[in-house]
């Protein structure tokens, strides 16, 4: 009688060193997040903090901010955080909408407000052609240049298809000033442009003072149009359209004169709730 064939003994398996799976073994994500996290909302908490507070008590905020490393921390954290706080490079929800309904065959001339190292529309050379701006600038290309000291294009010629606003509103401290961003954009805009604003979701869905609907009455109340908005798991996006302006008979108007429709926006609690945040926005 022959024996049955020995039974193959499977090889056993070694893992490398270093290399073992499970939750265990892994550096945690989790954990780099909300490092990133951290340092991004103690940046904004005190520069809230600075915009409202008088002038002896301004200067122990500055160098508090200044000990985590002012601006350039803030930006290195938005920068090497960009897959998790920032939803990565925000230009390309951007374009994707812009490419359904942009109807002329010249490029996309956009200016992009809080820019960093003004990366966020370099894949796209051939349909957006980006001037960017930057408080602190982190590429040379990139003008060095707050948003409401830019210079305004003489003319329509000179103006810009769309204005890009991607988490730059929730950056600004002074809450008035968050509304007067959205109405001083059109300043920059060719009759009909439009504005990209881009905000943490947690700016709508866990504030006291603001909502989608909120946010909607707002930018709908300083001459906007909503195109298109959608939210991501971090983010909300809006893509919003100048609608044409009011008429007036003053000779040299103001820009809120022409777009604002006078709706006063003050600090009211929409949501109640301990764990909520306090973004909101304010105009005039």
């Amino acid at each position: 009688m022959v024996d049955p064939p020995a039974r193959r003994r499977r090889a056993r398996l070694v893992r490398p060193r270093g290399k073992r799976g499970g939750a265990k073994h892994r550096k945690s994500a989790r954990g780099i997040k909300s490092e990133h996290a951290k340092v991004i909302a103690q940046y904004h908490a005190l520069e809230k903090k600075i915009a409202r507070a008088p002038p002896n008590e301004r200067a122990r905020l500055v160098a508090e901010q200044r000990a985590l490393g002012g601006l350039a921390a803030y930006q290195d954290q938005s920068t090497t955080g960009g897959a998790v706080i920032r939803g990565g490079e925000s230009g390309k929800w951007c374009v994707k909408v812009l490419k359904e309904i942009w109807p002329l065959h010249r490029r996309v001339q956009l200016l992009d407000v809080g820019a960093i190292a003004g990366t966020a529309y370099a894949a796209w050379p051939g349909f957006v052609e980006a001037t960017s701006i930057d408080l602190h600038p982190r590429a040379d290309h990139v003008i060095a240049s707050d948003f409401f000291d830019f210079p305004v294009p003489a003319d329509d010629a000179q103006k810009f298809d769309v204005v890009g606003l991607s988490l730059v509103i929730n950056f600004v401290g002074d809450l008035h000033r968050r509304g007067a961003m959205l109405v001083h954009a059109h300043q920059y805009l060719r009759p009909g442009g439009y504005v990209y604003v881009v905000l943490p979701l947690a700016c709508v869905t866990n504030s006291r003072y603001m909502t989608h609907e909120h946010l909607g009455a707002i930018v709908q109340s300083v001459g906007y149009d909503i195109v298109r908005q959608e939210d991501s798991q971090r983010l909300t996006r809006w893509l919003l359209q100048q609608r044409d302006p009011r008429a007036t008979n003053a000779v040299s108007p103001d820009v809120a004169a022409l777009f604002w429709d006078g709706t006063v926006f003050k600090k009211r609690e929409l949501r109640a709730g301990a764990q909520r945040n306090n973004f909101c926005i304010l105009y005039p």
